[in-house]
């Protein structure tokens, strides 16, 4: 049954399709018209071929449906890459938390849908920016490189400058901003190269094993370290990538994060909460290999390296947790970074 379409409708699309007017004005035309059924318009624009040919119609029709052909060959450009990495390259380079990134980033985005919408409205007048353009040619030549080195992390990190120059280009400066962290936060999804893995772990893993030992040693254990082992009565623990903690470093910063970014609070609350995630995430890492090295040394190396160590990451996340919640409430209490 074909819709029937009033005639105080046609007059109203007629309306704000033929009438100039200035800028403000544009806007609020517009707003009517996204909220105003697509059927009815495109109705119109068959009935009246002049009102298909407005620059109005063609913003709230035309531009979107070009919008939404360009975001999907985008995915389609990128789908190959992350099939990849979600079958085996982030399981390779112990990068497990990248599993959950591309999810909560858009999930971040869509929190905003309110905002973008009225964002999208605004810029309906604003012209295409030279500079967004010049960013999304340079995404578009890493990913190329990236794609024909086979160089994965550049072909990943290619979708950094390609999303905030499309998105700048498409919908102006004031959408980029306000997608700037949801963009930023795909950055934890990019695979290091493992010369640089190995450059921050085995540091890490040296220096875990440095205190242990001397901390151990004050409470009168015996225990000694050749190299990344340690020596703890009749039994011997080898400080391997996982004893590092970079990989539950990178979890919870990666979470906390966010709950960082969606809390409430003043820029400088919230920069305080970020800088103290990685030394207490560090410190529950210590606490970690201490208590592996105790548990080995009372119970034998099976109790050791059997269920605890398997599942012994839930002990950072709890200290971590409750570390940014007792900073936070000391914060509170100070009203230091209250909104």
């Amino acid at each position: 049954m074909a819709a029937r379409h009033s005639l105080p409708d046609r007059e109203l699309i007629m309306h704000v399709t033929q009438k100039t007017c200035s800028p403000k004005e544009t806007i609020m035309r517009h707003r009517y018209l996204f909220r105003f059924s697509y059927g009815n318009i495109i109705f119109e624009a068959i009935r009246n071929p002049a009102a298909a040919c407005h620059p109005h119609i063609e913003k709230c029709i035309i531009e979107p449906m070009g919008n939404y052909l360009i975001w999907f060959l985008v995915a389609i450009l990128y789908y190959p890459l992350f099939s990849n990495l979600y079958n085996m390259r982030w399981d390779k380079v112990d990068y497990t938390h990248a599993y959950f990134i591309l999810p909560i980033s858009l999930w971040l985005v869509w929190r905003k849908h309110g905002e973008i919408k009225n964002i999208y409205l605004e810029a309906i007048t604003d012209k295409k920016n030279l500079f967004s353009l010049l960013i999304l040619l340079s995404g578009i030549l890493m990913f190329i490189f990236g794609w024909r080195q086979e160089y994965t992390f550049i072909q990943t990190l290619s979708l950094i400058p390609l999303l905030f120059g499309l998105t700048w280009y498409l919908y102006g400066a004031k959408m980029s901003k306000t997608l700037s962290f949801p963009i930023l936060y795909l950055l934890l999804l990019v695979p290091p190269p493992f010369a640089i893995l190995d450059g921050i772990t085995l540091p890490m893993r040296h220096g875990i094993s440095v205190l242990t030992e001397k901390f151990l040693f004050l409470l009168n254990y015996p225990i000694s370290r050749e190299g990344l082992i340690l020596k703890i009565g009749y039994n011997d623990i080898f400080m391997g990538a996982p004893c590092s903690g970079f990989r539950s470093l990178i979890t919870m910063f990666s979470l906390v994060l966010v709950y960082v970014y969606i809390s409430k609070g003043t820029p400088f609350k919230k920069l305080i909460l970020t800088s103290l995630i990685i030394p207490i995430a560090l410190l529950g890492n210590l606490v970690r290999v201490i208590t592996l090295c105790l548990i080995t040394f009372y119970f034998g190396e099976e109790a050791g390296q059997g269920f605890f160590h398997n599942f012994s990451g839930i002990v950072i996340f709890i200290i971590t947790l409750m570390g940014l919640m007792g900073a936070e409430s000391v914060l509170d209490r100070m009203k230091i970074g209250r909104a």
